[in-house]
């Protein structure tokens, strides 16, 4: 009896060790904040009905934007953010094109931003999370959804918004 006793210990000292990791790994996916979406057709209506709706910021690589971008666009590269984990560098570049199409680093509350990314996720995600941080309402903050490959595979429609 002794010895299968100490058999089980190993075996609940693994599984304790299993369900703390897993229970890290939750906790570490739950500190992104959620995003909510716009469709590519909504911000191409907005765009084409001159509502100027929504402040457009494309977060991915400058050279990527300058290659091409949604007409409107402002660049805001996440990409030392996103991929370095180096947040201050996505804060500043967040902050320098707002103060630029805003007047204010943290842009006003009455303005609703459409962040445009590589597919909607991570540099998107990033910005978001920056944005927060940055004290900016997270109803403020809608992703592109399917970001500029979603936008691309639009068709003519779609290409001819491109500068």
């Amino acid at each position: 009896m002794k010895n299968k006793s100490l058999k089980l210990i190993p075996i609940l000292l693994i599984l304790s060790l299993l369900l703390v990791a897993c229970g890290q790994a939750e906790k570490e996916a739950t500190n992104q904040n959620q995003m909510q979406y716009i469709g590519v057709e909504d911000l191409k209506t907005s765009i084409e009905s001159g509502a100027d709706e929504y402040i457009i910021l494309d977060v991915r690589k400058v050279e990527d934007y300058n290659a091409s971008h949604i007409v409107g666009a402002y660049t805001a590269d996440q990409d030392a953010a996103n991929k370095g984990g180096d947040d201050a560098t996505g804060i500043a570049n967040l902050k320098k094109t707002l103060q630029e199409v805003t007047g204010s680093e943290v842009g006003n509350a009455e303005d609703k931003y459409a962040l445009v990314c590589y597919s909607g996720k991570s540099y998107a995600q990033k910005a978001t999370d920056l944005m927060i941080e940055m004290g900016i309402s997270k109803d403020q903050i809608y992703t592109v959804e399917g970001g500029m490959k979603a936008w691309e595979e639009g068709g003519d429609a779609y290409k001819g918004l491109l500068e």
